[in-house]
């Protein structure tokens, strides 16, 4: 069979161009509804997400100002919150360390910051400060030991007004110290945690953000 033969069962050109491009447009047009689909599906889940994290950002921001970029001994910067293990502010027997009125000057500073901040304040609704003691069966030895924390709370409140006068004249109505019963074996009895309780304008500022997706 001559070569020239065998060109007359090769299809021709044209048709086969048309059938290429015709899968090249079915394939992009599906690929574009699946980035679609993915598109509808993230933006929502970023419009909950961004208010919290840019406000997180600006409270990560003001504690690196005061305590600088690498971490600290001892204290853990989370979400919304500042954890202080007790070992670095208090003695065994309860009383405030020297050193600890260093750390608790610069945290004043940085609740201070934010509470002037009036792009950061309307978002905050309480600052708590918080520590945990083990209870036990007995009401009389809970009662020691709520006492006990409840001082070492306070000490940490009223050591944060007296290094910034201005932050308990004007913002005092912010902070809530208190002391919580746990399990004995939770780990977060040895730390005072310092959590910042975001207002219902912070979850309004999602809600709105979220109102585009619902139609």
């Amino acid at each position: 069979m001559s070569g020239r033969s065998l060109w007359k069962y090769v299809p021709p050109a044209g048709p086969v161009l048309s059938l290429a491009l015709i899968g090249l447009l079915l394939l992009s047009a599906l690929l574009y509804y699946r980035a679609v689909k993915i598109q509808r599906f993230l933006e929502p889940a970023l419009a909950i997400s961004r208010p919290r994290n840019e406000f997180a950002e600006s409270i990560n921001l003001i504690f690196q100002k005061e305590f600088g970029a690498e971490s600290i001994m001892g204290i853990k910067v989370r979400t919304s919150s500042l954890v202080i293990k007790k070992s670095l502010l208090f003695s065994d027997n309860g009383a405030l360390k020297a050193p600890a009125r260093t750390v608790l000057r610069k945290l004043a500073r940085v609740f201070l910051t934010l509470l002037e901040d009036e792009r950061t304040r309307p978002n905050i609704s309480l600052v708590l400060i918080n520590a945990r003691f083990p209870s036990e069966w007995t009401r009389s030895s809970n009662a020691a030991e709520r006492m006990k924390i409840q001082r070492m709370v306070g000490s940490v409140q009223d050591s944060l007004f007296n290094a910034e006068p201005e932050l308990g004249r004007r913002y005092s109505a912010y902070f809530v110290a208190a002391a919580q019963p746990t399990f004995p074996n939770d780990r977060n009895i040895e730390v005072i945690e310092l959590r910042i309780v975001p207002s219902e304008l912070l979850h309004i500022e999602v809600l709105q953000k979220l109102m585009k997706y619902a139609y």
